[in-house]
């Protein structure tokens, strides 16, 4: 599984986190939720399509769907079985940045949870036959992927902003890097990556913290620590990219214009892309959709990462609508740059305090933020502390980031059947 997104939400918090960290540099964190019964276990390792080879893209999520293909002591059938057996569901996906393995089930059932994790993170054999297998799987999971209109322009949009860093390379790869991915490249890509110092085993829900701490030092102490995943700068690039694609009426656009990282205080790009567009009474939903009639589907969000912040405006919409549609989203782009308004602020600040709040009521989401957490910033946010961060943003914070997006290039990504128009005139016209 393709997860594209990296961590596009607010600082979640994190009830009653504890952290213990092993001696290879491996780091455990449980949550324990104990009106519950049910449990997420997860290892997270901090490596994804950013951190490959131009030769060996896509790697992270071939290697993804094969560590679940046959280990030491099970074959495939038995590492479904045996998930299957108690009840849990076991998956995986991979992001820009992070690949993770986890299983959901009952509290009771953890340790044995955790201990399928361990085996199949660390002790996978990559038999060739199933590679041949999983390769054919992988193509056709491609395909999926070329011919979903929002997977393609999402695609387009990471090239318009990112050009050619790592950033912009296609999570699952292309047909030519899939073809030729080996088994002793997988080996070594595990050797590399698969170390102490890039993996969080993670638990939460009903769990006993210091029994899943003490069953990781048994299942991952012995992983050499190696060295943490190196974190680069990334340049926002800004661009037009676009594909005409038969069989669709409608275009699908993607605008990216930058934000703060997560390094970088990016609580206020979060609150400024919700603010923008996280609701039916936002700005650009009222505006495009119930005032204008320009689509049915628009929206904004924030992806961020410790390397990179990008607002991101989706819209699926008529050809004919088009050119009012881009206007009219730089028009409101510089409204807020211009000025931001208290009772829109108010309404996006609680929509994020709302979503911290979710995220700690349920167990995977809350183990999932804890990792993003150490990994960019080395240690767990509080819920005191992620309310107070969210609360702390002024609308002078927020207006200035749009401010400040403003000065940068947009970066488009456009699907249509048709050829489309002056497409980054249009967007800036608007803004003029």
């Amino acid at each position: 599984m393709i997860k594209t997104d990296s961590f596009i939400s607010p600082a979640a918090a994190l009830p009653a986190a504890e952290l213990a960290t092993l001696d290879n540099g491996v780091r455990v964190v449980t949550v324990p939720l104990p009106h519950l019964r049910s449990a997420s276990v997860a290892v997270f390792v901090r490596t994804g399509s950013r951190n490959e080879s131009a030769k060996l893209n896509g790697i992270s999520h071939f290697l993804e769907h094969m560590a679940f293909k046959g280990t030491a002591t099970r074959d495939v059938q038995a590492i479904n079985l045996d998930a299957e057996r108690i009840g849990a569901d076991m998956n995986a996906y991979t992001s820009k940045d992070t690949t993770v393995y986890y299983l959901n089930g009952l509290g009771r059932d953890a340790p044995r949870m955790l201990a399928m994790l361990a085996d199949v993170v660390l002790q996978s054999t990559f038999p060739e036959d199933e590679i041949a297998r999983e390769r054919d799987v992988l193509l056709q999971e491609l395909v999926e992927y070329e011919e979903d209109p929002q997977s393609v322009v999402s695609q387009l949009l990471d090239v318009a902003a990112y050009g050619k860093q790592p950033l912009a390379r296609p999570i699952i790869g292309t047909r030519r890097h899939i073809e030729r991915i080996t088994r002793e490249d997988l080996v070594d890509y595990v050797r590399r990556h698969y170390t102490g110092a890039n993996l969080v085993v993670a638990a939460g829900g009903a769990v006993n913290a210091a029994e899943m701490q003490a069953l990781a030092e048994e299942l991952f102490g012995h992983v050499p620590r190696g060295e943490a995943a190196p974190v680069e700068t990334v340049a926002h690039v800004g661009g037009l990219q676009s594909r005409r694609r038969a069989g669709i009426s409608q275009v699908y656009s993607s605008i990216g214009l930058p934000l703060p990282t997560m390094k970088d205080g990016h609580q206020a790009g979060v609150l400024a892309a919700t603010l923008f567009g996280g609701g039916m009474s936002a700005p650009l939903v009222d505006q495009v959709r119930e005032r204008l009639g320009l689509a049915y589907h628009v929206a904004s969000e924030a992806e961020t990462s410790d390397v990179h912040g990008l607002l991101i405006v989706d819209a699926i919409t008529q050809p004919d609508k088009l050119m009012a549609y881009l206007r009219t989203v730089g028009r409101l782009l510089k409204e807020q740059a211009a000025g931001v308004d208290a009772l829109q602020l108010e309404r996006a600040r609680n929509q994020l305090l709302v979503q911290a709040v979710h995220k700690q009521e349920r167990p995977f989401s809350a183990i999932e933020a804890a990792a993003e957490q150490l990994f960019v910033h080395g240690r767990l946010i509080g819920a005191d502390e992620a309310v107070a961060q969210i609360e702390a943003v002024t609308a002078e914070q927020v207006r200035a980031v749009f401010e400040t997006m403003l000065r940068a290039a947009p970066a488009i990504g456009l699907a249509s059947r048709a050829k489309v128009g002056e497409v980054m005139e249009a967007l800036q016209e608007g803004l003029n």
